[in-house]
């Protein structure tokens, strides 16, 4: 994706001559995203530069518009009529790892995005630190470890301090200071009965979410109730709650 960003501010410095060149480390091309890593050594770098190939313009600016889409200020899976090809296939992988941060439709129900969900599952009424969220032994702390990946555990750290913060003493989580030279051990935090009443009924309205910006846009934003609609088919939406209402 970083590459995407690149793309799209040289396209915008220089229109018609972007003079992109990569360089292919190993089977990098057959990772794509969420399927883990490769190493290489600096000798292997090194090598590897000797293979840098230019990007055409066509190949430039179909990067420049995944970067437009997934820094936009819609979720990228509202949007309609993507093409098919390889850039699309990794765009809708990021999109469906996107939608994962969004609030969820379930008939009616408003439910938690399914990564809060996993957060939620491995808190309860006991005082937990990010590092015991982290090691939860259970199948929602397997699944969260696997989100975790992708965004590095002081975002989980960062994400239960947004949902502490969020509503004073309505938080759906209560905190309380315990190791501050220690990032992962800052604070602790347990259910609050709000909390509680969520992880059991879902969300009273999408206020009531911590806002969570996610690339271009913010999920639990009540300005732009951007929601994951769940039909019970295989094709993930997003779509915003008042459309959904009207539907």
């Amino acid at each position: 994706m970083a590459l995407w960003g690149l793309c799209a501010w040289r396209l915008h410095q220089w229109p018609e001559q972007p003079d992109l060149e990569i360089v292919v480390l190993d089977d990098a091309t057959e990772a794509g995203f969420g399927r883990g890593s490769i190493r290489v050594t600096p000798a292997d770098a090194r090598r590897s530069q000797d293979g840098a190939r230019a990007l055409s313009l066509t190949r430039v600016q179909e990067m420049a518009r995944c970067w437009r889409k997934v820094s936009g200020r819609s979720p990228v899976l509202s949007t309609e009529g993507r093409r098919a090809g390889r850039v699309s296939k990794e765009l809708v992988e990021l999109s469906t790892y996107q939608a994962g941060f969004f609030p969820r439709m379930d008939g009616r129900a408003l439910a938690l995005s399914r990564f809060d969900e996993l957060l939620f599952s491995c808190l309860d009424r006991q005082w937990s630190t990010p590092v015991n969220v982290f090691v939860r032994r259970s199948p929602a702390g397997d699944e969260l470890r696997k989100w975790l990946t992708h965004t590095g555990d002081v975002f989980l750290a960062m994400r239960l301090r947004q949902w502490a913060g969020h509503r004073g003493d309505k938080a759906a989580l209560e905190s309380e200071p315990y190791q501050p030279e220690n990032f992962m051990k800052a604070a602790r935090y347990r259910l609050s009965d709000v909390g509680d009443a969520i992880q059991r009924s879902g969300l009273s309205e999408i206020g009531q979410g911590a806002p969570l910006p996610v690339w271009g846009v913010t999920a639990y934003d009540p300005l732009a109730p951007w929601v994951v609609v769940d039909d019970h088919t295989d094709h993930q939406r997003v779509q915003r709650l008042e459309e959904r209402a009207t539907s």
